[in-house]
């Protein structure tokens, strides 16, 4: 189990005082984001990365800068790491979604693996997009691999890998920051799995 996988979630955003459906809006780290971020340079700064891949999003390529600063280490943009489109829901409070979606906003607790919120995707459809990415990284790197991203898309990534049901995915804990460790065992030919998590 030499190689690993780091799955890396962003530092922390400012998304204001109401708790809001960001999925592709492109906002910036925040200040506690960017300490999140300069904590991963140091833990990562012990770790050889043959290979780092990033989300487009901005949260994620600065995420990505401050933890590389310093090494050689190649840095791959992927499109299909973007975070789940929440199309006509994107940057709008829960509070506005249940005031003018309400059928929909309910249907959505009900279904949360299937819903589509208008002009979005659903959690079935993300995990559709990012697990033929997630397989080509790791069949495609000898060493080990850096990968930062969302926490929708390592839901569903940790999700595919350990049979978790999508339905029950807020279940996986992914805070800002943290490490998803992933190691591949020969033996029983399962992925292994340690979360470590940074402080802000």
């Amino acid at each position: 189990m030499d190689k690993k996988i780091f799955l890396v979630r962003h530092g922390q955003i400012d998304y204001g005082s109401e708790k809001r459906y960001i999925g592709i809006t492109d906002l910036p780290l925040s200040n506690a984001g960017i300490r999140q971020a300069t904590r991963l340079q140091e833990y990562f700064s012990r770790i050889e990365i043959e290979k780092a891949y990033t989300s487009p999003l901005k949260r994620c390529l600065q995420t990505a800068e401050i933890l590389l600063e310093g090494s050689n280490t190649q840095k791959v943009i992927l499109d299909d790491l973007k975070e789940i489109n929440m199309g006509e829901w994107e940057n709008q409070t829960i509070d506005y979604i249940k005031d003018h979606f309400r059928e929909l906003y309910e249907k959505r607790g009900v279904s949360i693996d299937e819903f589509i919120p208008p002009g979005g995707e659903s959690f079935e459809q993300l995990q559709k997009r990012v697990i033929p990415a997630f397989e080509f990284i790791a069949q495609n790197n000898t060493g080990n691999t850096l990968i930062i991203s969302h926490a929708g898309v390592n839901r569903v990534i940790l999700s595919k890998l350990f049979d978790f049901p999508l339905k029950e995915l807020f279940k996986i804990s992914q805070p800002y920051g943290c490490i998803n460790e992933l190691s591949w065992d020969i033996a029983s030919r399962r992925w292994q799995w340690d979360q470590k998590n940074t402080k802000s």
